[in-house]
């Protein structure tokens, strides 16, 4: 969070984090203000979630059984490593990694081993398989991947597949960022036949433009999911019911993917254009499937620049390297920018940089 803080500091924008300066859409927000009225939603519902959002988001499992309502992506994560992990196992956690995954295991008391990507073009299927010890017990994997943009390939989720089937490990997928792409991507339901060696995860933070209202879920085997159930209780007992009754209207409804396709459609026009934007101005950039980052090659080493950048030149970004636990002179040069940003505030960022880069 240094350099976030750093933008704030000295009036940067903000292009580091992956949150929106926007509001959701017009039909979540209506959702919202209709069911503020109902008393009943603002007392304690089922720990497991009010049920028509875990039907909303079953996508054909049991909401019943099979479906957990957290607060937010990032605590189906700490429950689901929590109901995995006993002090001294391993999890598998594939880099570059989201900042969240590899303290997750850490509080559950397991040991976090890096799976490193070296090329951003590569496959990790073939490291998968060396880094796997008697203790392994849990791989974690991000798709659409933040922050390469880009969701895993055939071969990478056949080697997940083939871990999960021979050697029991369970695959748990981040797939917030699924409902972003032009097409429905393959995920870790589709992909790991045993329901008791899969736990998807998401949210509604970015496919309905909500980063603050913390409503994720699990989607996990029956016997899984009365684990990771047992250590949430404990933990939140229920997210906020008036967003998770807001949420399932809008999630619920047959006009659903018409609004998510608005949010995606939105992010990657607008993801387009910054990208030619920068490479107009000489910063080479890496477009990718996912629009809500971008990667760009800044020419130089990568946290220099951005220190000196956030502070002289008013943008903030990310030096690729944060997202992996040692040095990896490949992805020195590299930068993520968190595109998820109005037209104007792009334009801006984009004419500082010309300036000042």
């Amino acid at each position: 969070m240094r350099i976030p803080a750093l933008a704030a500091r000295h009036g940067a924008i903000n292009l580091a984090q992956g949150v929106f300066d926007h509001g959701p859409p017009a039909e979540l927000l209506a959702a919202l203000a209709a069911v503020s009225a109902d008393p009943g939603v603002h007392q304690y519902m089922p720990s497991a979630g009010v049920l028509a959002l875990r039907e909303a988001v079953a996508s054909g499992y049991s909401a019943e059984t099979e479906v957990t309502v957290t607060a937010g992506a990032t605590e189906a994560l700490h429950c689901t490593m929590a109901a995995l992990l006993s002090p001294g196992d391993e999890a598998l956690v594939v880099e570059p990694a989201y900042e969240q995954y590899a303290p997750a295991v850490v509080a559950a008391g397991g040991v976090p081993v890096p799976v490193r990507l070296t090329s951003l073009d590569g496959s990790f299927a073939s490291l998968l398989a060396g880094a796997v010890t008697p203790r392994t017990r849990v791989v974690v994997v991000n798709s659409p991947w933040n922050p390469l943009g880009r969701v895993l390939t055939d071969d990478e989720w056949d080697a997940l597949a083939e871990l999960a089937s021979s050697r029991g490990i369970v695959v748990v997928s981040d797939e917030t960022y699924e409902q972003l792409l032009t097409s429905r991507p393959r995920g870790v339901l589709d992909v790991v036949a045993d329901p008791e060696l899969r736990v998807k995860i998401s949210s509604v933070s970015k496919s309905l433009a909500a980063t603050g209202w913390r409503v994720g879920w699990a989607i996990a085997g029956p016997g899984l999911t009365r684990r990771i159930r047992a250590v949430h209780q404990y933990v939140t007992f229920c997210p906020a019911v008036p967003l998770q009754v807001a949420a399932a209207s809008v999630l619920g409804a047959s006009t659903v993917d018409s609004v998510t396709g608005a949010v995606a459609a939105g992010l990657h026009e607008r993801a387009g254009w910054f990208a030619d934007a920068l490479t107009g101005i000489g910063i080479a950039t890496k477009p990718a499937a996912s629009p809500f980052y971008l990667l760009a090659d800044v020419g130089e080493p990568a946290s220099e620049w951005c220190d000196r950048v956030v502070v002289d030149g008013g943008v903030a970004a990310l030096p690729l390297s944060v997202f992996y636990s040692a040095p990896v002179p490949e992805v020195d040069r590299w930068v993520r920018f968190a595109v998820c940003k109005r037209q104007e505030t792009l334009e801006e960022a984009a004419t500082r940089l010309a300036t000042r880069h």
